[in-house]
Order: structure tokens, then sequence, then C-alpha cells
């Protein structure tokens, strides 16, 4: 007679990727998963930070300035619920006089928080590859870095934005210069903001067939203390994802790339596939150590890790072989 299945909670965003384990077409061996869907990623957040699912999307960037503590009581498994580019997310105000990326030296910049996986991809990025000196801006965050006995590193300058302000109000005013945020502030939103990269497109993918990196944005976690009391937990839920997500591609190619309300999705579908191969969006640890291990260079170099972790370090052990 075969034991009950495994009763855990998740909660994740509504993707498309993630939507056979939503409706039920697959299902995790082993296990009863009660999903809920949240498309809110602040309280699904502070839903899962304050332990109320088993399983849950988290922010990759709070889960790695808490490498030092582990006090959340999750461990991450290599599969990256979302992945965006953030070329296209960072703003200027037109009045600030900035026409490239080295003139947000010296200047205020917004952020979300210090820590968002966000604003770590665009930060690395705009000081890795366009000169950009972060310990000469001044930072100003609409929220802080909520980790306990994080320190700033000294050379951070961060301000915290005055109560009730917005990032957006406060850069369409020029009270800051720039903001990096993941909302969508151009183009055709204000008059006077507009993107530090108006051809973002071309550079996102000159950044990717350079590195090689689609930057991840939010990481799945598991209670720690359920991966040890049953360890094949995490590979069925890693089965389960990959499912899920090879049956979205499924339905791309078959339906969506002719179907979908859109001029050019089927040239987009298929110069990804060029550029990328058939998984444009992959997990597992040995496909991503890559960009896992630029992810905490930059995290280490951005004072929110006291060291530079490794990759293996990230993840529940088996999961090392994926």
């Amino acid at each position: 007679m075969s034991a009950p299945p495994l009763k855990l909670s998740m909660t994740c965003g509504p993707y498309d990727r993630a939507q056979a384990l939503i409706d039920g077409t697959v299902r995790p061996r082993g296990i009863e998963l009660d999903i809920t869907v949240n498309d809110d990623d602040v309280s699904r957040q502070s839903q899962s930070a304050r332990g109320l699912f088993d399983v849950a999307e988290f922010f990759t960037g709070t889960y790695i300035a808490d490498l030092p503590r582990r006090s959340l009581g999750f461990t991450a498994l290599p599969i990256f619920v979302k992945r965006m580019f953030r070329h296209s997310y960072i703003y200027i105000n037109r009045r600030s006089g900035i026409t490239q990326p080295s003139d947000l030296n010296g200047r205020r910049v917004g952020v979300q928080t210090w820590a968002t996986s966000a604003a770590l991809w665009a930060k690395g990025i705009l000081e890795e590859d366009y000169g950009v000196d972060l310990s000469s801006i001044t930072w100003v965050a609409w929220q802080p870095v909520r980790l306990p006995d994080w320190t700033p590193p000294p050379w951070l300058k961060m301000e915290i934005a005055p109560a009730g302000s917005s990032q957006y109000d406060l850069l369409a005013s020029n009270a800051i210069d720039a903001g990096i945020t993941t909302e969508v502030w151009a183009p055709n939103v204000h008059p006077d903001i507009d993107f530090l990269f108006p051809d973002h497109g071309a550079e996102e993918r000159a950044y990717f067939a350079r590195t090689r990196c689609f930057p991840i944005m939010h990481t799945l976690l598991v209670r720690t203390s359920i991966l040890e009391a049953h360890p094949w937990v995490a590979q069925s839920l890693y089965d389960a994802w990959e499912a899920s997500k090879q049956a979205c591609y499924r339905k791309q190619e078959e339906w969506a790339r002719i179907h979908t309300t859109s001029l050019w999705y089927r040239a987009l579908w298929e110069e990804e596939r060029r550029a990328a191969g058939p998984d444009i969006y992959p997990w597992g640890f040995a496909r991503t150590r890559h960009e896992v291990d630029r992810m905490l260079a930059y995290a280490h170099r951005q004072g929110l890790t006291p060291r530079k972790y490794e990759p293996e370090e990230m993840f529940w052990p088996s999961m090392l072989q994926t």
C-alpha cells in the first residue's frame, strides 16, 4: 500500500510557465500541492517571509542577502521562477542632463530598496559594463533593507525617501536624477521621464550574447525542515516545475506563435530560439551556475553579503546534480 501524498502549500505568480501546475495538469510526484496564486510580488514576499507557505516564489536578492544568517528557514531550488532583463527599467529625468550611463556618477538615483533583485542586476551591469561608480552616487531608497543586523558598506551613500513619497513622483519632479524600478515609467507616461537606454532591446541582446545571462529575479524556496525530513521533495518539485515549463513551451510553439494578439510575436519567438536555443528559460544548477555566480559577485560588491558566496552554497545539496 502506497503512502499518502505529502500535503504542501505553495505560492507563486500567475505565470504561463506555472500554468500546468496551477491548473493541475502537472502534479509533483508524491505531493498534494495546495497552490495560492498571487500576482502581487510585495504581498507574496511578505507572506512567504512570515512562513505562511511551504514552497514559495521569493526575491532572489533578499534570499542572497540572508545567506550569512539563514534566518528565513527556507532553502532554494534552482528553479528561477522569474527572469527579466533590466536595462529597460532604468529611467532618467530629461531635465537632469543625463545622456549616457556614466552621467549617473555623482547624481541622486532612486531604488525601491538596496536589496531588490532588479536593482542588484542593474547596479552590477552599470558598474561592470558602463563605468558607473556606485560609491559616487547618492542612493535614495523607498524602503530600508529589512534584514536583521545588516550594516551598509562604508562607501554607500544612501538616504530613505520622505515618508509618503513615491519614486515616480521624485523622478518626475527631478528630486532625483534617475531611478531603478520594477515599474513601467516610460514611454509616454510622463513628458520628463525617459529610458536611460533608449534602445534597451539592443543593449539587452548584446548583454545576453556576451554573458549568456538572463537575469534571475525570483527563485523557488522550500521550507528547510521539509527538505530535511523528506529530501525527495526537492527533485519532485524540480521535475514538476520543469514539466510545467515544457508544457508552456509546447503551447507557445503550437498555438501562441501563430494566434497571439501581436504584430511580431512569431518573429520574436523565432529570434529568441535562435539566440538561446529551445530552452529559453533555463533552470537546473549546471546550466545556470554562471548566472548565479555573477549575481553572488554583485551582491558581495554591493555590500549585501560579507563575502562572495559560491553558487553551491545557494541550493539544497541534491539539486547540484541538476
